[in-house]
């Protein structure tokens, strides 16, 4: 196994074809080059520079950056396989980027502006939300192909796997519904209705600017529970994901974004950008636990540091908001030099990472100290999220 900080410490900015030659390099020097140590590396899609940046999580330091198609969206890690991928909205394409040899890169046509993907759980079937066509694309990363799209959705957003693979819940961001696929037929089975049953937009077309539908559906670590936030009704759904049946309505706040899950999926915590709270559910008793202040414009939610502390992004204010998950109270803030996006926690707890796209930074936060210890500069053009193979990834 090369190490990339020894690979690439002259370099910042590499192609996949020099990044190609110094891999080859290094195996012809100590044999097959390999990926098995990806989970030590932050990958960071730079939406305006096309491309991806990858910083050692253990030096806290840029590594290189992988070009990709345009207006890269989102990242995902596919381990199993040793692959990257990115979804490339301007484009209408996904690049499938070999880790070990980042030369034998694919460029995949899908439908319009693929943007949120999610792998399953045998890490090869890969979902893509084809936000702007009302469609799923199914991909295999065994072979490098769509394997099957299915029509009839209305905006898809987030999407979730049942913990064995077989079924997949689209959250529709125009619609009021979530949307039930069988992975192995590749078809459309079922719609659990969260507020109403009517869609605002036809699928294939866009919906109305200010309408906010379902963005996710958060699932329990069993799957037997999904939580769906619904942005124009203020309240979170929580559904069955085994009967497709409605279990309850939850209140919350004015114009709710998502669920976030702690690591141990005791709680969901969902910002409330129309009022400028959180609210915090606990998934034994599905109720609201604590309602706490938030701030303008948030876009996620990572806990980390054993799930004692959870880090509200805000990229309104340029700042993270702190709560004490043991006392369930407010924890202080942290103030960013630049626009965030969204973060990661490391596996372990300890690190957090958020892109700054106003800076083209990524903020490191110590999560034991509460502290911001470090910002890495110069990794790319307006960073857009932040992908680590095992943690609890999320996009806008």
């Amino acid at each position: 196994m090369f190490d990339l900080p020894t690979l690439f410490r002259s370099t910042r900015v590499i192609s996949p074809v020099a990044l190609a030659g110094a891999i080859a390099l290094s195996a012809g020097a100590a044999g097959a080059a390999s990926f098995e140590d990806s989970g030590r590396y932050i990958f960071v899609p730079n939406r305006a520079s096309a491309d991806v940046a990858v910083i050692d999580s253990r030096t806290d330091s840029l590594v290189t950056r992988i070009q990709v198609g345009n207006v890269p969206h989102q990242v995902v890690i596919a381990d199993r396989v040793g692959k990257m991928v990115a979804s490339n909205t301007d484009d209408n394409t996904v690049s499938i980027v070999d880790l070990a040899a980042p030369e034998r890169a694919k460029t995949l046509m899908l439908d319009v502006e693929p943007e949120h993907m999610e792998l399953g759980p045998d890490g090869i079937t890969l979902a893509v939300g084809n936000i702007g066509a009302g469609t799923v694309s199914l991909l295999s990363l065994h072979t490098d192909r769509e394997i099957a799209r299915i029509d009839g959705l209305f905006e898809p957003h987030n999407l979730t796997f049942s913990p064995d693979g077989s079924l997949l819940y689209v959250a529709n961001l125009g619609a009021d519904h979530i949307s039930v696929i069988d992975v192995a037929e590749a078809a459309l089975i079922s719609e659990i209705p969260v507020v109403g049953s009517t869609p605002v937009a036809a699928a294939g077309e866009g919906a109305e600017e200010e309408y906010q539908g379902i963005i996710n559906v958060t699932r329990t670590p069993d799957g037997r529970f999904g939580f769906a936030a619904h942005g124009e009704g203020n309240s979170l759904a929580v559904v069955d994901l085994r009967s497709f049946g409605k279990v309850k309505n939850i209140d919350l706040g004015e114009l709710p974004w998502r669920a976030f899950s702690t690591a141990d999926g005791r709680y969901m915590l969902v910002p409330n950008n129309g009022d400028e709270t959180v609210s915090v559910i606990s998934t034994s008793r599905l109720e609201v636990v604590a309602t706490l202040p938030g701030a303008e414009d948030m876009t996620g939610v990572n806990t980390g540091w054993f799930e004692t502390v959870a880090a509200v992004v805000s990229r309104g204010e340029d700042k993270l908001v702190l709560i004490d998950l043991i006392e369930m109270a407010p924890a202080g803030e942290i103030a960013l030099p630049g626009t965030p996006e969204t973060g990661v926690t490391t596996p372990d707890g300890r690190k957090l990472y958020v892109a700054l796209s106003g800076s083209d930074q990524v903020a490191v936060v110590d999560l034991k100290t509460r502290t911001l210890v470090k910002t890495i500069d110069d990794v790319g053009e307006e960073p857009w999220g932040v992908t680590m193979a095992g943690a609890l990834n999320y996009c806008h």
